[in-house]
C-alpha cells in the first residue's frame, strides 16, 4: 500500500529499536526513507538488558557480593558506552540526511522497553529488524522481540529482514 502524505500525522513519530546487527540497520534505512517522504522524526532506541551478561560474569557469583556488585557495574557501563557509540553513529546517518532524531538508551528487557517507549512517545511506527545479534559479548537481540512488539504495539509495526 503506498504512503501518502496525509500519513504524515498518523507516521509523525517513527521508533527504530536497534542492536547494531545488519537487520536493525537494514530497518533504520527504511525508517529514513518514510521519514524523508513523510516528514517524520525518528527515534533511535537501543535497550541493555540487565539480566544479558557474559558466562564468565557468573564466575563472579561465586566472589563476595562487593565484587560482583563492582564487576557488574562496570560490564553495564561498558555496554552502556558501546550501546551509546553506535546509537550516535545511526543518529549522524540521520542527520546528515536532514531527519529529525531523538535517541535514547533504556535498561531493561527489550520487548517490555519498546513497548513502553513506543506508548510514552506517541509513535505512530515501530520500524524493527527481524533477527538481531546473539551471543557472547552482544547485546540483547531483537529476533524474538520484534515478533512480541509485531503481537503488542499500540501502532503498526515494520519488520524489516
Amino acid at each position: 500500500m503506498p504512503y501518502h502524505v496525509a500519513d504524515q500525522g498518523r507516521f509523525g513519530r517513527i521508533l527504530v529499536p536497534t542492536d547494531g546487527s545488519k537487520y536493525s540497520r537494514k530497518a533504520l534505512s527504511h525508517a529514513m526513507g518514510l521519514a524523508k517522504m513523510l516528514g517524520s522524526s525518528i527515534h533511535i532506541i537501543m535497550v541493555v538488558d540487565p539480566g544479558e551478561f557474559p558466562p564468565g560474569m557468573l564466575l563472579g557469583l561465586l566472589k563476595e557480593d562487593g565484587m560482583v556488585q563492582e564487576s557488574m557495574s562496570k560490564f553495564m557501563s561498558l555496554v552502556k558506552t558501546r550501546a551509546r557509540r553506535e546509537v550516535m553513529a545511526e543518529s549522524s546517518i540521520c542527520k546528515s540526511e536532514r531527519i529529525d532524531v531523538t535517541c535514547d538508551i533504556l535498561s531493561g528487557k527489550p520487548a517490555e522497553m519498546i513497548l513502553k517507549y513506543a506508548r510514552g512517545k506517541k509513535v505512530g511506527l515501530i520500524v524493527i529488524g527481524s533477527t538481531g545479534l546473539r551471543g557472547l559479548g552482544r547485546l540483547k537481540a531483537l529476533g524474538s522481540v520484534s515478533r512480541r512488539v509485531s503481537e503488542l504495539a499500540p501502532c503498526p509495526v515494520m519488520v524489516v529482514h
